[in-house]
């Protein structure tokens, strides 16, 4: 260390006083302080040519020489890109490299002697002080600084007895910076490769869409896709919920695990226990030898997806709370119950919240499964979507049965006024309908289903009479009410009661009709 490193330099027309002087470029180390004599409180520095350029506080020089055997290294340390500042035991700093000075903005002159604690107050050289045990930390901030550092500090000892402490460290600021940035850029590119990975199962599931409530849909199932949230997704017949349900499957964690489907409607109610967490061998008459592997077992680590969940019976209702609470099932003739790992994805079209006024719906089973609620808006509300969807299941039915057709303006116009009661699901029928029935290059209105000409029916009083076919009115009638019942049934998926409940028919005529009319 210099001299000049710890000088304060002359005022512009300040007056050096008799007095001793010394050089600026003398090692303090190897400096011969008794030659100084102890009255002079002020040591004038002049450079080689023999001009005054500062001065130094002799107590300042005596303190530095006479620390002088507890740091040997300076001269090798000034060298290291690592920064280096000891203290003795009071905390009083004695020695400090160029770059410690440099990360303090500080100059050497105004730290050396000075106490730590009033340059860094929450120093961990401190510690070390304290303690006389050395401290590693691989990243650690200076309030004072706002600066980023690695620091190892360590005690010293001469002879066994204690003489103070030392910090070697490093500015990892930028370093830290980089880091933060790299991340935010891995951080980026990941969420840039989940909404590839989104779109793409877009496109394997055929998602098709632009309105902002069914987008806004979808950007909620993908967002909760990534936790383990239970899910319900509620909408009308045909708007596609288990779609929904299977692009959370595939935009999860659990994408490689199982998802199974169980239809609450579909199984009777003295079955449904044993379809879901199944049976152990001779567990009562007639069971299956072997036993039988639940739905529950089977998505294990995966997916269960509840379709038509308000379908399911009260007392089966309680069974699956208690699944949900516990992750365990009890499966019929076992004496232990099994754990499962399963997420739960439930979907209905039914006023959940009436039917827990009437009694048909638990209350608390309703709570654990609205976790999230995702709702699908019905066709009818997203035209766009509508005209989006036509033009592929157009091109899906061309290339099934190898054909070329386009649709004219008129039936298209037909297609977008129409209600959809039976959604996404009764428009692809429409379409398939009119693909295999068109005889010519273009589809057009006669090509539809009747179902949905019938709303112009009150249009064809406007219409020539000498276009108008002429058949028998009993066998008009009777085709139109056959595509009604099937179209009914296609809409419910093969529901018969829910399909009555939308005809408006008794449970004996609506299976009188379909006897009439060889319906299976």
């Amino acid at each position: 260390m210099r001299i000049k490193d710890l000088m304060k330099p002359l005022k512009k027309d300040e007056t050096p006083l008799d007095g001793p002087v010394i050089q600026d470029y003398v090692d303090i180390y190897n400096l011969p302080l008794e030659e100084y004599p102890i009255e002079h409180e002020i040591i004038y520095v002049i450079d080689r040519e023999g001009r005054y350029v500062g001065s130094i506080r002799r107590k300042t020089l005596r303190y530095l020489v006479n620390s002088n055997n507890l740091w040997k290294m300076s001269s090798i340390v000034n060298h290291f890109e690592d920064a280096a500042v000891a203290v003795d035991k009071e905390g009083r700093i004695f020695y400090a490299t160029k770059n410690y000075t440099t990360i303090l903005g500080i100059p050497l002159g105004k730290i050396i002697g000075k106490d730590l604690r009033m340059i860094e107050s929450e120093a961990a050289l401190i510690q070390v002080l304290e303690g006389q045990k050395p401290i590693i930390k691989e990243k650690t901030y200076i309030k004072s600084l706002d600066k980023y550092v690695s620091v190892r500090m360590f005690p010293l000892f001469t002879e066994g007895i204690f003489q103070g402490a030392v910090s070697v460290f490093k500015d990892i600021t930028e370093t830290n910076k980089l880091s933060n940035e790299l991340k935010r850029v891995s951080e980026e590119v990941q969420e840039y490769k989940s909404q590839l990975n989104a779109r793409a199962a877009l496109l394997d599931l055929n998602i098709i869409g632009s309105d902002p409530g069914f987008t806004r849909t979808l950007s909620q199932a993908l967002t909760v896709a990534k936790t383990d949230a239970t899910v319900l997704i509620r909408g009308e017949n045909g708007t596609g919920k288990e779609v929904i349900a299977r692009l959370i499957q595939n935009c999860s964690a659990r994408k490689d695990k199982p998802f199974i489907t169980v239809n609450c409607a579909a199984i009777p109610e003295s079955l449904i226990e044993s379809e879901l967490f199944g049976y152990e061998d001779g567990a009562f008459t007639g069971a299956k030898k072997g036993g039988k592997v639940g739905k529950f077992e089977l998505a294990n680590g995966g997916t269960l997806f509840l379709d038509e969940i308000g379908d399911m019976p009260i007392p089966m209702q309680s069974k699956l709370l208690r699944v949900l609470q516990d992750n365990e099932i009890e499966k019929i003739g076992k004496s232990q119950n099994i754990t499962v790992d399963v997420r739960i994805i439930a979907a209905t079209n039914q006023p959940l919240e009436e039917m827990i006024n009437n009694k048909t719906f638990r209350k608390d089973l309703y709570y654990r499964l609205n976790v999230i609620t995702l709702d699908i808006p019905p066709l009818r509300d997203r035209p766009h979507d509508c005209l989006l969807l036509i033009n592929h299941f157009l091109s899906q039915f061309n290339e099934k049965y190898n054909k070329n057709l386009v649709i004219e303006n008129p039936c298209v116009d037909t297609l977008l006024q129409y209600d959809w009661p039976g959604n996404v699901r009764e428009l692809k029928s429409c379409v398939e309908h009119a693909v295999i029935l068109c005889s010519s290059d273009k589809i057009t209105t006669s090509d539809l289903p009747t179902s949905i000409t019938s709303d112009k029916l009150s249009q064809t009083a406007n219409i020539p009479i000498d276009i108008v076919p002429i058949l028998p009115l009993r066998e008009c009638m009777d085709k139109y009410e056959k595509e009604l019942l099937v179209n009914a049934l296609a809409k419910t998926e093969g529901n018969k009661s829910e399909a009555m409940k939308q005809l408006g028919l008794t449970r004996r005529t609506f299976y009188r009709k379909l006897n009439q009319f060889n319906i299976k």
